[in-house]
């Protein structure tokens, strides 16, 4: 990897991925929180339709080296956790996430594009439901996922990989629809390869959510400089059908106690240098075991009324006859 510095990052600008304005109101500007590397990162609102999305963005050549080995992502999956503890710890949100899925689909050909190290295919395959495979653009998680469950992973980004057309009934997006620099032409390209009635099921921060009006710029859903795109409800109701689809359902899967602490964290990153100590006590308090218990019912509550920090949208291809030429080799 090579040294990254304010003065070697190279910058994209890109208009409005959805109505195309070059016109824009800065939110705000923020640095790395989670992983502490160079550069300032800026919010900006489309003046024309609302869409918020990080303008200027990092050059993919860049960006990359942002997603370090240790990102959330990229942890083990299920089966080489160390111990029983843990195993059934790291599989509870991925056979939530499977099980809502199979409520609407119960099973067929499934595709998740950004698998990571993919704990989500490996809940997937135990079901016994599913033919998987997955789109990974980092290649040590790609080949870990290749190589420990034997399945096909296309190690680039998703607008790079050439699939045949109506070929899943389900393609998924965990936590990846706001990384992406094309957001709306891989909706476009999610829909050319669905089956009619196929499912699109996408996670994405939750702009509604309590934590991103309490916590303003340093709320983990913002994740600067890897978040390009930044999307509200009522502008996804707008969006998914021009693209193809229609808006089924929205749910807060898992409670937010993890991406909660992200933020206490990022938040109190100000107290380091004048109370370190404070800073390091309610991060240990916020830790223990006690807190995660009293913490339940209430982030519970707040799934349930889907508030809280990440939310999944279902959309299922509309049967019609439109078709969407995708051209995979731009320029």
């Amino acid at each position: 990897m090579p040294e990254l510095t304010a003065d070697s990052l190279e910058w994209v600008e890109l208009p409005c991925d959805w109505c195309g304005s070059q016109s824009y109101d800065p939110v705000f500007c923020g640095p790395d929180l989670l992983e502490h590397l160079p550069g300032q990162f800026q919010i900006v609102r489309c003046e024309n339709c609302g869409l918020l999305r990080q303008h200027p963005h990092l050059a993919w050549s860049t960006l990359k080296h942002y997603y370090l080995e240790t990102y959330v992502s990229h942890g083990l999956m299920t089966r080489d956790q160390p111990n029983m503890w843990k195993r059934l710890d790291k599989r509870y949100g991925p056979w939530k996430r499977l099980r809502a899925i199979e409520s609407f689909q119960h099973g067929g050909s499934l595709l998740e594009v950004g698998c990571g190290t993919g704990t989500f295919l490996e809940e997937a395959i135990h079901s016994g439901r599913w033919v998987v495979s997955g789109i990974e653009p980092t290649p040590h998680a790609a080949e870990y996922v290749r190589s420990r469950l034997n399945i096909p992973i296309h190690q680039d980004v998703f607008s790079k990989v050439a699939l045949p057309e109506a070929s899943f009934d389900v393609i998924v997006m965990w936590n990846v629809l706001e990384h992406l620099e094309n957001p709306i032409e891989d909706m476009r390209y999610a829909h050319h390869l669905l089956k009619p009635g196929g499912w699109f099921v996408f996670t994405i921060p939750n702009l509604e959510g309590w934590e991103s009006r309490i916590f303003g710029k340093y709320w983990i859903g913002w994740d600067l400089p890897r978040h390009l795109y930044f999307f509200s409800r009522s502008l996804l109701l707008q969006i998914l059908p021009q693209v193809g689809f229609r808006w089924v359902d929205a749910r807060c899967l898992s409670t937010s106690y993890h991406f909660l602490g992200n933020s206490l964290e990022f938040w109190s990153q100000s107290w380091q240098e004048r109370h370190p100590t404070l800073r390091r006590a309610l991060l240990a308090v916020y830790a223990s075991l006690p807190v995660r218990a009293l913490a339940i019912l209430p982030l519970g509550i707040l799934d349930r009324l889907a508030q809280n920090t990440i939310i999944t949208v279902f959309a299922q291809k509309n049967n019609s006859s439109q078709t969407y030429v995708i051209d995979l080799n731009p320029g």
